[in-house]
């Protein structure tokens, strides 16, 4: 390991580690000063945000992060992400219409507060923009600046929260609304000059239109993937709340945050400090060289995912004394189930990784295809049958299906990729 690369990956695990505490005190802090009624409300009007960056940004930023080594030996960041901007623009249509629709449901049927529904939207906007910078940072493997932000955002917004729930009361307004706040100043600071223009560049029309041409189609595929992904993740807190009520919504959410957590920091502290260079060794058909990585990188996580699955299954009633209220903890027996669910997504993400970086997106949407058709038939007969906890058992069950789809679609593109095809040909969109 060079310098730079000892560098960087202090800049990874550090920025994760301080992100990963900064997340834990933000769900202790939230349940000491809101209700598991409250906490639902915000927590499933954050999933709805959550869906909206899965639909816009995530195909987008996916593109993004895989023509990056190619953009900018040719020319520059600033270049791609002026690509991205009207990747943005061309989809905006789209999303005001998707979210006037569901403003009016949400109001009319759901007797919601319009004030939320304005506030989700400029949260999502600036979301979006904030999504866009973070993965081309992490792309340019700029891990400082990559880790400074998400560590600043993690503890800046429940922070913030805290201090405006004391002073002017429980309200999941106040509390989107001030991690509307957070978000607009965090980017205003960390993206000001961010990706500067090189003198010489010109704007090539020609060039540029090419560009998003091969953006779209990346991103194509990916887009019904939002939904998808998000139903897997997010949705059973949305059947629990039909089901079962918003108060169990919210203490399910805290002790599902909590249980996936240290998962989520496993794979965004490797993938940060890896996928960019398994991406620039495929780019470059340095086949050694990637599949080398892809040992380290599937080894890493495999091992690391069944060691916090035991941490879980022996320490659960004491995380949740520490890290959630007292009307949360009763749920602590679940926080096993939903680990083993999330290490078994932690590894089948490495599986799919690969296909992003052979640009199999297609093969990514059928991955998450067969998972979200897994939650959909598993997780309400398990809520119906053994209530909060059916729908935990349910977490490891349809996530083992996405580790097998996974695994078997990784397998077909090496197979493609190293049975003598040219580079062309295994990695399209070059």
């Amino acid at each position: 390991m060079n310098r730079r690369q000892l560098i960087e990956a202090c800049w990874v695990v550090g920025g994760q580690g301080i992100t990963a505490v900064g997340t834990l005190v933000g769900v202790r802090i939230l349940t000491q000063f809101l209700t598991p009624e409250k906490y639902g409300v915000v927590s499933l009007a954050t999933g709805l945000s959550a869906l909206a960056i899965s639909l816009v940004a995530a195909p987008i930023t996916q593109a993004a992060i895989h023509f990056y080594p190619r953009i900018v030996a040719d020319g520059s960041a600033s270049e791609l992400l002026s690509s991205v901007l009207r990747c943005y623009r061309t989809m905006i249509p789209w999303v005001v219409l998707a979210a006037v629709v569901g403003a009016i449901g949400y109001v009319v049927f759901g007797h919601g507060e319009p004030v939320l529904v304005i506030l989700l939207g400029l949260l999502f906007a600036s979301d979006c923009w904030r999504s866009a910078n973070l993965s081309l940072l992490n792309a340019a493997r700029r891990q400082k600046r990559y880790g400074l932000w998400m560590a600043a955002d993690a503890w800046s917004r429940p922070l913030a929260a805290s201090v405006v729930v004391l002073l002017i009361g429980q309200s999941p307004v106040v509390v989107l609304g001030s991690y509307l706040v957070v978000s607009a100043c965090l980017l205003a600071a960390f993206s000001y000059r961010l990706w500067p223009r090189q003198a010489t560049e010109m704007q090539d029309v020609d060039r540029a239109r090419a560009l998003d041409q091969r953006m779209w189609s990346y991103a194509l595929p990916l887009i019904p993937l939002g939904v998808i992904s998000w139903a897997s993740q997010l949705g059973d807190r949305y059947i629990i709340g039909g089901l079962l009520g918003v108060a169990d919504a919210g203490v399910y959410a805290a002790i599902y945050g909590l249980s996936c957590l240290p998962f989520l920091i496993l794979n965004g502290t490797v993938e940060q400090g890896l996928r960019p260079i398994y991406q620039t060794a495929v780019a470059h058909g340095d086949r050694a060289r990637s599949s080398r990585v892809l040992g380290i990188w599937l080894g890493i996580v495999t091992v690391t995912a069944f060691v916090g699955v035991l941490l879980f299954v022996l320490g659960h009633d004491l995380l949740a004394h520490y890290l959630v209220a007292e009307p949360y903890r009763s749920a602590a027996s679940l926080m096993p189930w939903i680990a083993a669910g999330y290490a078994l997504r932690a590894v089948s993400y490495v599986f799919e990784r690969v296909c992003y970086a052979f640009g199999r997106t297609r093969r990514v949407l059928a991955i998450q295809v067969c998972a979200v058709a897994a939650a959909v038939a598993l997780t309400p007969a398990g809520i119906l049958t053994l209530g909060l906890k059916g729908a935990a058992v349910a977490v490891p069950a349809y996530y083992l299906v996405q580790l097998t789809v996974a695994a078997v679609a990784a397998r077909r593109t090496l197979r493609v990729a190293f049975g003598g095809q040219s580079l062309a040909a295994a990695v399209p969109n070059l």
